[in-house]
């Protein structure tokens, strides 16, 4: 958890110096989706559940501004709220009656932020009635969320706001939406890097010319990087790994065949050891599968993403995220290998 908020905290304070330079205190809201996911319990009674879902529960995310929670156009009882229905509902709801002081737009991950605009879409004119009377819908159950928003932002009848927005969601096509409902928005926030770079069109076309910026490279196994040139457009992003979150480690790969790295061909040595280089050991352009040891209790795991150093922050070496290991398209027995804009071109070709 702490090294999740130190994550968010580094990106956040290194994003304000490009995204924010001139506005200091005086900067605006973020309507920023974000959701908790339901937990488990193991056999023992641990309890199981996502990073951040943990990191939304912590009093360090609602008590402290990391990250930038605090000004956030969300309220935490419908960030907590279980039913993801309402919680959208509600966050949308509140981005529009703030939509005079948002800077900027988003999700964690593109397709989150889309969904959020599909649902807007599908439900704005409810949603401008409840402006329009100062009433939540009946249907918004949830007792904690539903005394937040009442109490804390729909605070009466506002017909004028209701109808300029309801102006601006009646045109069709939605091309633009982003930049006609918050006009102040100055870009979009969202990982659109990997597998989220199939989005990137559907952004821009809400988006209308707002740059789209990648905050940090995450795994399943840990928050590894942040982008240190946001403003850099998505098919050149960069991360720089954070030696403090893990240990990060590098199995090179030599072959342009990702179906040889798949059967591990050149990653091991005469003794079975896999062959590993330390972060400061990594040479430009060449392309390695990411191995980390975390304080979780993974030891030299291997993650499968496959990273090309793109250069260097001073001594700090700035990969860029180009595949993943074995992952293998066959349509009409044409293979392609493990880029995700391979993968993305082949589909599109094949439809």
């Amino acid at each position: 958890l702490l090294r999740k908020i130190l994550t968010n905290g580094v990106h956040a304070l290194h994003g304000s110096r490009h995204l924010h330079p001139d506005q200091g205190d005086r900067r605006g809201k973020g309507m920023y989706l974000m959701f908790i996911f339901p937990g488990s319990l193991t056999s023992s009674g641990l309890p199981i559940m996502a990073s951040s879902s943990a990191y939304y529960h912590s009093s360090q995310f609602r008590e402290h501004d990391i990250g930038g929670f605090g000004r956030c156009t969300s309220p935490i009882e419908a960030v907590l709220c279980p039913d993801g229905r309402q919680s959208m509902y509600c966050q949308l709801l509140c981005g529009l009656l703030d939509r005079g002081v948002v800077d900027h737009v988003g999700g964690t991950f593109a397709n989150a932020f889309i969904r959020g605009i599909q649902f807007l879409e599908d439900n704005w004119e409810e949603m401008c009635s409840n402006i329009r009377t100062g009433r939540l819908s009946d249907w918004i159950a949830h007792a904690p969320l539903r005394d937040a928003v009442a109490a804390r932002h729909l605070r009466g009848p506002d017909p004028a706001l209701a109808d300029e927005i309801a102006s601006e969601c009646a045109r069709k096509p939605w091309d633009g939406i982003v930049r006609r409902l918050w006009p102040g928005a100055r870009y979009i926030l969202a990982i659109v890097t990997g597998s989220m770079s199939q989005y990137i069109p559907v952004l821009e076309s809400y988006g209308a010319g707002l740059p789209l910026v990648s905050p940090m490279y995450v795994c399943t196994e840990c928050a590894a990087g942040i982008n240190l040139n946001p403003l850099d457009l998505p098919s050149a992003v960069s991360y720089a790994l954070l030696p403090n979150i893990a240990y990060f480690e590098f199995a090179e790969v030599t072959h342009g065949d990702d179906e040889k790295v798949q059967a591990s061909t050149g990653l091991y040595d005469n003794l079975g050891k896999l062959k590993l280089v330390d972060l400061v050991d990594v040479k430009i352009g060449r392309r390695y599968e990411l191995v980390v040891t975390t304080f979780a209790g993974l030891y030299r795991y291997r993650v499968g993403d496959l990273l090309t150093v793109s250069g260097f922050y001073n001594a700090t070496p700035l990969f860029r995220f180009t595949g993943r290991c074995g992952v293998i398209l066959k349509l009409r027995e044409y293979k392609r290998g493990g880029s995700p804009e391979g993968h993305f071109t082949s589909i599109r070709a094949a439809s």
